[in-house]
């Protein structure tokens, strides 16, 4: 529950706080990057069990809000094809919501440790958040 109420939060004030600073790359990006950060740093408090688990639950939240955001940026920047980019958006998230539980497995078996999971997920987020930064078409309708 505690990711969840979380994620409302956040999704709900980086939402508003988008549309009232008209701008969408990086409050898609910051809370990915903050998510990622969080996973990273339970690697290095794995040790101590309860901020690991605080840092988990954080994380967790954190990365929900981008969501408002990020499904916003396809339709600002490619217009008449955004109904066409959903769909490719959505053919790439099963397809990593197919292959990632996968490989967490491989690395749960290979490592007999969640830690390498844990960097997986940490790089994950840190190359998704990349990607949007990386996008640099303005919006035909001056939005941001």
């Amino acid at each position: 529950m505690v990711p969840s109420l979380i994620a409302i939060a956040g999704m709900l004030f980086n939402g508003w706080h988008s549309d009232k600073s008209r701008e969408r790359r990086w409050h898609a990006a910051i809370p990915i990057l903050a998510a990622g950060s969080l996973f990273l740093l339970v690697v290095g408090f794995r040790s101590q069990v309860l901020l690991a688990v605080v840092l988990l639950l954080l994380g967790t939240g954190v990365y929900y809000a981008c969501q408002p955001v990020f499904w916003a940026i396809p339709t600002l920047i490619l217009s008449e094809t955004a109904a066409a980019s959903f769909g490719l958006i959505n053919t790439f998230g099963q397809l990593g919501g197919f292959v990632g539980p996968y490989i967490i497995g491989y690395l749960n078996d290979r490592t007999h440790s969640l830690m390498a999971s844990f960097w997986f997920i940490a790089a994950a987020y840190f190359i998704s958040a990349s990607l949007i930064l990386s996008l640099r078409k303005e919006d035909p309708r001056g939005a941001g």
